[in-house]
């Protein structure tokens, strides 16, 4: 009995706010029926009793329907450009990557529900009855499955739907109630709910779509805001939810012992019914916080808080009438006056029955003179009445009208405007574009505020491991995991708190992108190529993979593939490397230089040779030298300063003789007391030799990455053969007896 109780207030509370909403919206619903008839419905620009009293007067009643193809250029303009929904990171909890994820999962629920046909639907009823609706819903894959998805789903006529008139906003983001009806199949809801639930859930608008065979009943889905008391708890490892949430997971007990601190709070639900006029048949929450049902407005205006909206053509109908009158006017004109007279003497055609109906016969006769012999005129005969000039400028003028009110000249219309100049008639383009833009920017609005919605489901929908289809801008499509473990390093690096794509970190927000379908954009963009590269035909070498892939071809992703591997690495940025890579890389060589100079300061203390002393000295210079080529490879824009660095090394050797230098020395102290060097020459580096620089903070700009971080290496020189000054420049000659700053001439300076 309580739960008859309670769905009895849900169904009161229904119809209250149906009464309610009608008493709001259908002035405005009225207004726009009567402008979509306007424009579609054949008869609907003549007023009832006009056409009857004009009928009845032998006069037509023209319709020359111009504003149609107005309002037909509005609404493919916006299938043209259609807006798309742009996912960004507003926090620092929220990863570029999942980013990118959330949008390709949006471009999958429109393509797999048909978003164009939801979306084309409610732009035509905003531009011809000045409303539009389109709504999401939620529903199992299939019948076998426990995963829900989102679908977007057409709303065909707008009359079925009964938002909050409390509601403001142009995307109707802060409605709290919602009606929409439906005409379900009657036998299906008796199987269903028994033969008590298929009474008519009635509203003023059933008689323009209702039931003509009684095989239907109208049905109507309520969905309304309620705020439930909650409280919002920090846990210690600082999860932040809501206490009923956690109660379902975790035993109270347990989670009072895991709460770093809590407030009381309120948390959204959307609570949702079916009902028919007796009964409520389903009843549920949507997941989310907004009601799934997205309002396309026209023009609207609020005038002392009363709110009017417009259709496109609301303030063309006049004018149209007008145009209709003056062209059927003039038609009428020429109706009376279509034939040609003949003016004869009936002196010449008495006794002639032909001239009774002159246009039936096969000839006609006429007597030429009278009994008297006088001559008599011969017929002659008279063209048809052309209508008055002021009927035609008349007609002219109202036709005039409409593009004027419209502000839709001929540029927008496609219309030949020859005499005019390209920037003349790009500027005409953008009146145009700009006079109707409210349009489109109210459907802009919409969409950003359902891919809200959408971002907002899809935590609670995909809420655990799964892979899912995305979709990229360009149509192709990839599958990702989703609040999965990372199973290789690159997983592994992309992974947040050890999940990959974790649907529940973060917060993203939506960025609108309007313009010329992709399609449309790569066709362009392939034309400006080919223009580009026709003025410069050296170019196509640079940019012969990005002209094939905006190509027609139709393996064209396929062929740019091959050609981009003949493309100079130069021109694909392959040079170049992420500089914290490189200098992560360059303090690695740094440290490991400090160690091998450790080992050798480790064997230097064990050794009292003076020569060893010398020869470990000498070794840490060819070290750090060694280090030096490193970082050169790693920065330099050509390679000749890497053949400085390495002629530099390779003179180091000549002059140090480190050919006779024990390969034990280069251990850690293993083995070094039982050996007894070898003379080596007595060879100072003291004298006019400079340290290189240290680099191991030097900031790297555009390193190399063809070959990872280090190029490859050089041939060796020759041993014992120092190496000309071609080979290694000007800065690497010895000069009395000493080795000058090691320095680039041209190239950034370490």
């Amino acid at each position: 009995m309580a739960k008859d109780k309670a769905d009895q207030l849900i169904l009161d509370a229904a119809k209250k706010f149906r009464d309610d909403a009608q008493d709001y919206w259908q002035e405005i619903y009225d207004q726009g029926l009567e402008d979509k008839k306007f424009v579609t419905i054949k008869g609907a620009q003549w007023e009832g009793d006009a056409i009857a009293k004009r009928k009845a007067q032998g006069k037509p009643t023209l319709e020359i329907n111009i504003s149609r193809a107005y309002v037909q250029q509005q609404i493919n303009t916006m299938r043209q450009n259609r807006p798309q929904a742009k996912v960004v990171p507003v926090d620092s909890g929220a990863d570029p990557e999942v980013a990118k994820v959330l949008e390709g999962l949006i471009k999958d629920v429109e393509e797999s529900s048909n978003f164009e046909d939801a979306l084309d639907t409610a732009a035509a009823n905003q531009v011809h009855a000045a409303v539009g609706f389109y709504r999401i819903v939620t529903d199992y894959i299939n019948e076998k499955s426990f995963n829900q998805e989102p679908r977007f789903k057409p709303v065909e006529n707008p009359q079925a739907v009964l938002i909050d008139p409390l509601s403001k906003a142009l995307d109707g983001s802060d409605m709290a109630k919602a009606l929409v009806c439906e005409w379900v199949d009657k036998d299906q809801v008796i199987k269903e709910h028994g033969k008590d639930a298929v009474d008519d859930f009635e509203t003023d608008a059933d008689s323009d779509w209702s039931n003509y065979t009684d095989k239907t009943v109208c049905i109507a889905e309520y969905f309304y805001k309620e705020q439930i008391a909650d409280t919002l708890l920090l846990l210690k490892d600082g999860t932040i939810e809501f206490k009923s949430v956690l109660l379902e997971q975790v035993p109270e007990d347990e989670l009072e012992q895991m709460i770093e601190t809590e407030r009381s709070t309120s948390r959204t639900e959307i609570k949702w019914a079916k009902v028919s006029g007796t009964k409520v048949l389903e009843k549920g929450v949507f997941p989310g916080q907004y009601i799934p049902i997205f309002p396309v407005y026209g023009e609207v205006t609020w005038v002392e808080n009363k709110r009017h909206i417009f259709s496109l053509v609301h303030f063309a109908k006049d004018p149209q009438r007008l145009f209709n009158y003056w062209k059927s006017t003039e038609a009428h004109i020429l109706q009376k006056n279509q034939d040609e007279m003949t003016i004869v003497d009936d002196r010449g055609i008495a006794g002639f029955d032909e001239w009774r109906n002159p246009s039936s016969a096969a000839y006609l006769r006429f007597k030429a003179t009278d009994d008297s012999g006088n001559v008599i005129p011969y017929p002659t005969k008279i063209g048809a009445a052309a209508p008055p000039v002021g009927i035609l400028n008349a007609s002219e003028s109202a036709k005039a009208l409409i593009p004027d009110i419209l502000n839709m000249h001929a540029p927008q219309m496609g219309q030949d405007v020859n005499q005019q100049s390209g920037v003349a008639i790009g500027l005409l383009q953008r009146q145009s574009d700009t006079a109707q833009f409210h349009f489109q920017d109210n459907i802009n609005k919409t969409i950003r505020h359902s891919a809200r919605v959408l971002i907002g489901l899809f935590p609670i929908l995909y809420d655990t491991e799964m892979v899912r289809r995305i979709i990229g801008a360009d149509g192709e499509s990839e599958l990702v995991k989703l609040n999965a473990q990372p199973e290789n390093q690159d997983e592994q690096s992309k992974a947040i708190n050890g999940v990959l794509n974790d649907m529940s970190l973060g917060r993203f927000d939506i960025r609108m992108d309007t313009g010329p379908s992709f399609n449309t954009q790569r066709e362009q963009s392939f034309t400006l190529m080919m223009q580009l590269v026709q003025s410069n035909p050296s170019l196509f070498n640079i940019v012969a993979d990005l002209i094939i892939m905006n190509s027609p071809l139709l393996n064209s992703k396929e062929i740019a593939e091959r050609v981009k591997m003949l493309v100079p690495p130069q021109a694909l940025g392959k040079d170049k490397i992420d500089p914290e890579q490189a200098k992560a890389q360059i303090t690695q060589l740094d440290q490991l230089v400090q160690k091998l100079t450790a080992d050798l300061e480790s064997l230097q203390m064990q050794l009292n040779d003076k020569n060893a002393d010398r020869n470990i000295e000498m070794m840490k210079v060819e070290l750090q030298a060694e280090k030096d080529i490193q970082v050169a490879q790693i920065n330099a824009s050509s390679r000749s300063d890497v053949q400085e660095l390495r002629g530099v090394v390779e003179l180091l050797k000549q002059r140090i003789d480190l050919s006779n230098t024990p390969q034990n020395w280069l251990q850690q102290g293993e083995g070094v007391d039982n050996y007894a060097p070898t003379t080596a020459q007595n060879t100072s580096l003291s004298e006019g030799l400079e340290p290189p620089p240290d680099m191991s903070q030097t900031e790297v700009e555009s390193p190399a990455t063809e070959q990872g971080f280090l190029m490859p290496e050089e041939s060796a020189q020759p041993e014992n053969l120092a190496p000309s000054p071609d080979q290694i420049g000007e800065s690497a000659l010895i000069e009395n007896g000493g080795m000058p700053p090691m320095e680039q001439q041209d190239g950034p300076q370490f």
